[in-house]
């Protein structure tokens, strides 16, 4: 039984160094051939229950006499019992199940390993470290994780739903400390967790976010997803597998009004808030260009789910340790926003706590930055609103000059948002620019130079009345050299 044992675990080993499946195999519904209940319906107790001829696997030479009996040990058994088992020779289980997974192609026996390890780790996580302890004590020749991934290639709904569930359950589990470091054991994780991660990301990948999450491989991946972001080495996979842009990407596209597209919003900015949790995923957040803080005030404005804003907000506060982070907050408007979310009654008192934790930090802020300063981090977040600046004079008088910082940097910002997806930004940018022509001695060459005119014109027959309105006045004042004489008429 040994011989046959690690002859198994050499051959995971084998296989792990080959190309592994991704997470990406065409969905459709079947009918277990272990049950006579439809898929989409299939539980674990539907699947425990089945009677699976144990003896004959014996018989085959598969499995030993004394696997068998350690599997007429748990089979059928209450949790407890089974758990007793189990920790009593940990080890010993992981590589039976690794056995049965290897050496039988039969669905019915999957269905049975992924149902079994379903309901311990639910019951008892703690038993997840009997898997890290077989690839450490045999100092990675023995690996339970590759059969796993290899039941990511199956049809059935259920085999990839508990598959992926189990994985990442197995993967983001911290509570296994070997008695002494293996360098080849840590690889062998380490291979498995990018691996996953980069099959997750493919998934995520191809998500629209108009159509939420109706798709079972979508939900399975975000599911994986969620589990994985729990633990620091699965941030860190997730972040080197380029996930923050994926996520982002889908925080926007859908209209938030159907069931569906909210729980994706929610999942999506669960994850984040997870990741927000890693220094390095944090500060990418912020730094980057992706908007992140822009678009998780936008969430805690538009959506009234509890769910959803509870999350948007934990992110937040969680960002405020990356110093530039509330500032960003003071440009995206998300001070309004909070002035708003602190009249509604929330049950969640989580809410509670964190506006008023975000408000405190970013009443701190305001009173440090000057109003250029709101202005340029405002402009910086790509969506505007009638902040008081934009219409006040002793504003565009006091800081024109502002911005020739960077090179016109601001300037050229505003440029840009004549090219945003929102009317009211659109608007906004066109009455910035026309007032900076006005202000400002060479303000006409410079919007010009930067490409306004034609983005502005193309603007003249935008569908927003309001946005017509101010792009007239951008173009007259950029197609006019001496643009009072317009007034005067």
């Amino acid at each position: 039984a040994l011989g046959r044992t690690t002859a198994r675990c050499r051959a995971s080993r084998q296989q792990r160094r080959g190309a592994m499946p991704a997470l990406v195999p065409p969905l459709s519904p079947q009918v277990s051939s272990a049950s006579r209940i439809k898929q989409g319906s299939l539980t674990n107790a539907d699947v425990l229950g089945e009677q699976i001829p144990w003896p004959t696997y014996q018989a085959a030479g598969i499995i030993s006499k004394e696997q068998l009996e350690m599997i007429y040990n748990i089979d059928k058994k209450p949790i407890a019992e089974q758990a007793k088992c189990i920790e009593a020779r940990g080890v010993e289980y992981i590589k039976l199940i690794t056995t049965l997974l290897d050496g039988i192609s039969k669905e019915e026996v999957a269905l049975y390993v992924l149902a079994l390890l379903d309901e311990l780790a639910a019951a008892k996580p703690q038993l997840l470290l009997f898997f890290h302890a077989a690839i450490f004590e045999s100092k990675g020749e023995c690996d339970p994780i590759v059969p796993l991934m290899k039941l990511l290639t199956r049809q059935s709904l259920y085999i990839l739903e508990k598959a992926t569930t189990l994985i990442a359950k197995v993967l983001s589990f911290t509570g296994y400390i070997p008695i002494a470091p293996d360098a080849l054991a840590e690889q062998v994780l380490t291979e498995h967790m990018n691996q996953f991660s980069d099959s997750l990301m493919i998934v995520i990948k191809s998500i629209n976010p108009s159509e939420g999450i109706e798709a079972p491989k979508v939900v399975y991946a975000l599911a994986g997803l969620q589990q994985l972001v729990f633990s620091t080495p699965g941030r860190a996979a997730i972040l080197a597998a380029d996930g923050l842009p994926s996520l982002v990407g889908l925080m926007g596209g859908g209209s938030y009004s159907s069931h569906s597209a909210v729980q994706l919003l929610y999942q999506v900015t669960f994850c984040l808030w997870s990741l927000s949790y890693s220094e390095d995923a944090a500060k990418a957040m912020v730094a980057s260009k992706l908007g992140v803080v822009a678009k998780l005030t936008d969430v805690v404005k538009s959506v009234q789910k509890e769910k959803v804003v509870r999350v948007a907000l934990a992110t937040l506060k969680n960002l405020l340790k990356v110093p530039s982070a509330s500032a960003d907050m003071v440009g995206a408007g998300f001070v309004k926003v909070l002035e708003h979310l602190e009249q509604r009654k929330w049950a969640d008192e989580d809410i509670v706590s964190d506006i008023a934790v975000l408000a405190a930090a970013l009443e701190v802020d305001l009173q440090g930055m000057s109003s250029w300063e709101v202005y340029a981090k405002e402009v910086a977040s790509g969506k505007l609103e009638w902040t008081p600046s934009h219409k006040s004079d002793n504003f565009w008088k006091d800081n024109f000059r502002n911005f020739e910082v960077r090179e016109f940097a601001v300037a050229k910002q505003l440029v840009a948002l004549l090219s945003s997806e929102e009317a009211l930004t659109k608007a906004i940018a066109c009455h910035d620019i026309a007032e900076f022509i006005k202000i400002h001695p060479e303000g006409r060459r410079v919007m010009t130079q930067f490409g306004a005119k034609k983005p502005a014109m193309t603007l003249l027959k935008d569908t927003d009345p309001e946005v017509q309105k101010y792009a007239l006045t951008a173009v007259q004042r950029l197609m006019v050299i001496n643009w009072e004489f317009i007034a005067k008429s």
